[in-house]
Order: structure tokens, then sequence, then C-alpha cells
């Protein structure tokens, strides 16, 4: 839908969206780029899923510029945990550079690279790594593909933490503690944790989290945004910046005269391995 706006009013590009839609979805696409009708397919989206899509559209403009940044201070390597069907590395072309590590679990990753295949992409623009972040051992099966603590490495893990257990969220950041040395980057994205027990009233959170819950991925894990600078220092990280999608959509939407709305419940933030964990 994005893809579908004018080039002056999109907050970004990825030719290979459309591609990996399945059939349905790649109609809905196709209807958005209908000239005048095409707008009502988003607003017709948002009422059924209401937060979603502005949500991602604005996470996803700020996390391309926070990649795009690091990179430009000396990043050489990034990981992307959960990767799903991100195409930065095929998009972004401050990525053509670097090494680029997806990790995700194996069906997915399969279907994936048949998919880039499919498109015209080259697959092995990226080295997959199947791995399940709820019950496998992160650290082991990086360090068995060689991986050294020797470069400046981002780890990036959107969508993902909001899916997965306290446990593996755990597990997880001490992995990458562990795997990024000091000074690595870890960029990510999560849910106010008031929209899981009901203590924040978001207007979307019902709807969005029953949406979730009927495809079966139901949101299990989530954070209190001022509790994010302790939380994250108990576990050898340091904050350097956090806020919601929507703080981050009222400055790319408004700045281009767009109305979209994004939620404040699900939120991005970048933090510093600092310290033994």
């Amino acid at each position: 839908m994005e893809n579908a706006r004018p080039s002056a009013s999109r907050l970004f590009t990825d030719p290979l969206a459309v591609g990996l839609l399945d059939r349905p979805l790649r109609a809905v696409a196709a209807a958005a780029r209908i000239p005048v009708a095409g707008g009502l397919v988003a607003r017709a989206y948002d009422s059924v899923w209401p937060g979603p899509r502005p949500s991602a559209v604005a996470r996803t403009r700020l996390i391309d510029d926070t990649v795009t940044d690091l990179i430009a201070a000396g990043v050489t390597r990034v990981v992307l945990l959960g990767a799903g069907f991100d195409s930065r590395a095929w998009r972004l072309d401050e990525l053509r550079a670097g090494e680029v590590i997806e990790i995700d679990l194996p069906g997915t990753q399969a279907a994936k690279r048949a998919a880039v295949a499919r498109i015209g992409a080259d697959p092995d623009r990226v080295r997959f790594l199947p791995v399940d972040l709820e019950s496998a051992d992160l650290e082991q099966a990086v360090r068995a593909t060689g991986f050294e603590s020797d470069q400046p490495t981002l780890f990036l893990w959107e969508g993902v933490t909001n899916y997965l257990s306290a446990e593996a969220v755990d597990r997880t950041l001490a992995a990458i503690h562990t795997l990024a040395g000091a000074g690595g980057q870890l960029l990510f994205t999560y849910v106010h944790a008031g929209a899981l027990d009901g203590s924040v009233d978001f207007p979307e959170a019902r709807r969005w989290m029953r949406s979730v819950q009927r495809v079966g991925e139901p949101w299990t894990f989530g954070l209190v945004p001022a509790q994010l600078p302790h939380y994250l220092a108990a576990r050898g990280y340091a904050l350097a910046w956090e806020e919601s999608t929507a703080a981050a959509g009222r400055r790319y939407f408004g700045a281009m005269g767009r109305n979209d709305r994004a939620s404040e419940l699900y939120r991005v933030a970048l933090a510093e391995v600092s310290c033994p964990a």
C-alpha cells in the first residue's frame, strides 16, 4: 500500500513487497494503485485492522533511517533476528557493502528464498541461518557459522519480541550481548505491556490483539517504556533512545501532509552493549 502512494508522499519504496504476497493480498495491493479509489483501500484496511498499517509504515521508515545512520557511523555487519520477509538487504543501498545475516525459522526462510528467487532478486545476497528463538541456543548456532565478534555489528529485532515468551527474550538478549561485544548495537521493537494487561487504555488495542489472536500469533510479551532503561541496564545494555510509532508517525507523516495515525502502543528502541550482563 505504501508503494502505491505517489513518490512525493511515500515514506519508503519496497520493490520486493508485492512479489512476497499471496494472491489475495496481491489483489489488494493492485487495488491500492487505482487512482482516487486506491486511497479507499488503505482506509478500508485500517477500519478492519486499526493501527497496524500506519505503525508498520512509520516503524519501517524509522528503522531504515537508523540503520542508514549506524552504517554511516561504522557498522559493517547487520544481523536480522526473526527476519521474516524483511527486504532491507535488497532495497537499502547502504547494506550492499556489508555482511547481512538473517535468522528465522527454517520454513519461513525456505519460503522467503523461493519468493526472492521468483522475483528475480539474488537470495544469496544474505546468509540464512535457521534458528528458533523460542527454543534454540542462539549464541551456539551463530558461533557455529564461524561468527566472530570482531567488527561493529547491529542486531535488528523488528516485530518479534511481542510474540515470544519473557524467557526467550531474556535468552536472546544474553546471546546478543555476547555475540555483539562492547559497542554492539541492538535496534528492536516492542509493544507496551499496558496493552497486554489492560492497565493502559489504548483505543486500538483490543481489536489489534484480537486480530493477531485469530491468526494464531497472539501477543505474549511487552515492556513498560518508563522501565525500559532499567530493564536493559540489568542485562548489560544502555538505552540510546526509545519512541512510539505514533511519535515517529507524527514526524514522518506530518512532514508530508499525511493524516495517517500510528499507535502509541507499538514502540522502537535503540540500545548499545555497554557492560557485563
